[in-house]
């Protein structure tokens, strides 16, 4: 890696991390703060995005040298937050809410899930 693509790193990452706040913000305010809708919103759709631009950088639309990881790892990699997922789950379990932590931990871990599979085919889709 040179030392661009780290700056570009940085950049991507601080970019994702901002991205994640206004998301977060967003969901807060549209579905209040009973549940992590923030972080729920943020890591599946990062989730979509991981499997889009994988699909996309490796099929036919081959993405330039050094913008996957730039984007998977800057960019994602601030946006997805996986230490608030856990914390927040854990915070449920104290306030006496086991069947929320357990249906948020597993609701994180399908739709994720679901959400790179979606990913992936519509990069494919798209790259033909």
């Amino acid at each position: 890696m040179t030392f661009s693509h780290a700056i570009w790193l940085a950049v991507g990452g601080g970019l994702g991390t901002l991205s994640r706040v206004l998301v977060t913000m967003l969901a807060v305010r549209l579905c209040g703060r009973d549940f992590p809708w923030g972080t729920f919103a943020v890591n599946l759709f990062g989730s979509f995005l991981f499997g889009l631009v994988v699909a996309l950088g490796r099929g036919r639309m081959s993405l330039p040298a050094g913008l996957e990881i730039i984007l998977l790892v800057g960019f994602l990699g601030g946006f997805t937050t996986y230490s608030s997922f856990a914390f927040q789950s854990y915070e449920l379990f104290q306030e006496g809410k086991p069947a929320l932590a357990g249906a948020y931990m597993a609701g994180t871990t399908i739709s994720g899930l679901a959400a790179v599979w979606v990913g992936v085919f519509a990069g494919r889709f798209f790259a033909g």
